[in-house]
């Protein structure tokens, strides 16, 4: 009933959970195994050491005093992914599990009951400034967050999703039969762009100077608490910066899972060049009613 490996995520598995929640706990730990131990650098010489968690519905005692802990030279960052998205909604053409990345698309039911489960799940958080992407289902979600410490979202460009080019709209079937060997070229080249979109070079650029304007921005109101309300793969930005996953390993990139209405924590140093950031746990979904969620995912298509 435990999990091998001493990961941080271990411990021993509640009766009550049930096959899927065990599945999905024993992926996660093997998902964390899969990244390089060495990415994280001296300062965290080990997941379990540092607690470090992913996946989870839940934090560990431990982790949610390690990440409260911060001290005066420290800017926590709370990055949190939009809820679920509704693809059917009137007027919209996209089909399920389609490429819609920096498109407007709008939150589902579920989906906004998740972004509401996330700021719920920070509500204990003394959170100075909140910073989020343009888009509609990341503004959402922000504002939840905010809306209950007269906060205003500083809304910026740099947070916004991956620009799909002309895969926008289009099934992964649909885009290998329209464009044959754009998959391919993407995967093989991670500087081909002629789907009309963006690299992930490009992206993690991009959401990097974002980032540093928001932390800039926290250093000068002496902000101590922040939360960043974006994307999956703008957030996956931010966190393979600190493990060293390049954004040319698209692979990995790729094993890195950061759920809907998930909550990650990075702790940044206060000063610019004032020590290497640490992660303190990665993709914690909060649970959602599960009597709201069958309702809400009744009339849910995305």
């Amino acid at each position: 009933s435990r999990l091998a490996g001493g990961l941080g995520v271990c411990a021993p598995m509640p009766k009550t959970m049930g096959p899927v929640q065990r599945v999905s706990l024993v992926l996660t730990a093997m998902c964390i195994h899969a990244l390089p131990a060495l990415a994280f650098g001296p300062s965290i010489p080990s997941l379990s050491a540092r607690g470090f968690q992913r996946g989870s519905s839940s934090l560990s005692a431990r982790t949610r005093m390690m990440a409260a802990s911060a001290g005066d030279d420290t800017i926590r960052a709370f990055l949190v992914r939009h809820g679920a998205v509704d693809l059917t909604q009137p007027g919209m053409t996209f089909p399920k599990d389609c490429m819609y990345g920096g498109h407007n698309v709008p939150l589902s039911d579920l989906g906004k009951l998740e972004a509401r489960a996330a700021a719920e799940f920070l509500k204990d958080e003394d959170i100075d400034l909140i910073f989020c992407s343009p888009l509609d289902r990341a503004l959402y979600g922000a504002e939840r967050v905010a809306e209950k410490r007269g906060l205003t979202p500083i809304q910026d460009d740099g947070f916004r999703e991956v620009n799909r080019g002309r895969w926008l709209g289009l099934t992964r079937e649909q885009i290998q039969e329209k464009f044959p060997g754009d998959f391919e070229s993407f995967g093989e080249d991670p500087s081909w762009c002629e789907h009309g979109g963006e690299t992930y070079t490009q992206l993690f650029n991009r959401v990097l100077e974002a980032r540093d304007r928001a932390l800039n921005t926290a250093r000068e109101k002496g902000a101590k608490t922040i939360c960043i309300v974006s994307h999956m793969w703008v957030t996956k930005s931010m966190i393979t910066d600190v493990t060293g996953i390049q954004p040319t390993q698209q692979d990995k990139w790729s094993e890195l899972l950061v759920p809907t209405a998930s909550i990650s924590q990075i702790n940044y140093p206060r000063q610019v060049g004032g020590g290497k950031p640490e992660i303190v746990y990665v993709g914690t979904k909060p649970e959602v009613p599960q009597d709201e969620a069958a309702k809400a995912a009744s009339g849910w298509g995305g």
